[in-house]
């Protein structure tokens, strides 16, 4: 091993923040799949290079071509293009597909919380949660109702479970806010993004009437980021408050889902 003065060195938490990979995924890829092979400080706290870093890099080039985590090894080894490779969809998401249609909801549970850890969010985001949906919302799936119902279900559940446990309060910059009446999980998806962000979250759903004490709440907390989700169109009064709120507090307001192209957000 290297003298840990020889070359510089990264804390996990700097190594998350750069790659965009959240500490629990980089852990799981060491300890499963033997993919990094981080330094250690007396305290056994993980340190990375810079090496390990253009390694995470690469590994993420594999991921967003489809490859399965577990087949990245030996492609690394290998020292192949990642852009000559055809893409593919990921092991995992037959699996959860499967869950789906059995309406087994206890493991596709499972199964979610395992890809949550092997795999970064936004291979999650952009791969595996499109890929599902696809199949449950096709026009000839007769049980794309309760299909779909379980699927928000359980992704709500999941990702609760992660923000609760990753959440900081110290950290507190982001409110996330919806007024939608009948809510799916994207707002819960939205608030475990900001956390994997290092940002600590708030979520706030089903609103209605005034929102009266949310400019006290994001000025005595400092927070920087109002996040407002949602599919259906807002009331005058709705925009007007979150005009208000913004114009009082100074915080940045982002429009996620539909809302963001019904209101020019």
């Amino acid at each position: 091993m290297e003298n840990l003065t020889d070359t510089k060195l990264f804390a996990i938490s700097e190594v998350s923040e750069i790659t965009g990979v959240n500490a629990v995924t980089l852990r799981a890829w060491q300890r499963r799949y033997g993919l990094l092979v981080p330094q250690r400080t007396p305290k056994g706290h993980r340190l990375y290079t810079e090496a390990d870093i253009a390694k995470i890099h690469l590994i993420l080039d594999w991921l967003a071509k489809g490859v399965s985590i577990g087949k990245v090894k030996p492609l690394l080894v290998g020292g192949c293009d990642p852009v000559l490779q055809q893409s593919q969809p990921l092991d995992i998401t037959a699996d959860i597909i499967c869950a789906v249609q059995v309406l087994n909801g206890f493991k596709l549970e499972r199964l979610i919380n395992e890809a949550l850890k092997i795999y970064p969010y936004k291979v999650i985001q952009q791969r595996l949660l499109p890929e599902v949906s696809a199949v449950i919302e096709h026009q000839d799936n007769p049980l794309i109702t309760v299909q779909k119902s379980l699927w928000s279900s359980v992704l709500t559940v999941c990702f609760i479970n992660v923000i609760t446990k990753i959440n900081d309060e110290k950290k507190l910059k982001c409110l996330l806010i919806s007024f939608d009446q009948q809510t799916d999980h994207s707002i819960w998806q939205q608030g475990l993004a900001w956390c994997y962000k290092g940002d600590g979250v708030t979520i706030m759903t089903n609103l209605s009437g005034r929102l009266t004490g949310i400019s006290a709440c994001i000025r005595e907390r400092n927070i920087k980021d109002l996040v407002v989700v949602g599919e259906t169109k807002l009331s005058r009064h709705q925009l007007a408050d979150i005009e208000m709120v913004e114009q009082e507090t100074g915080v940045t307001l982002h429009f996620v889902g539909s809302i963001k192209m019904i209101h020019g957000q």
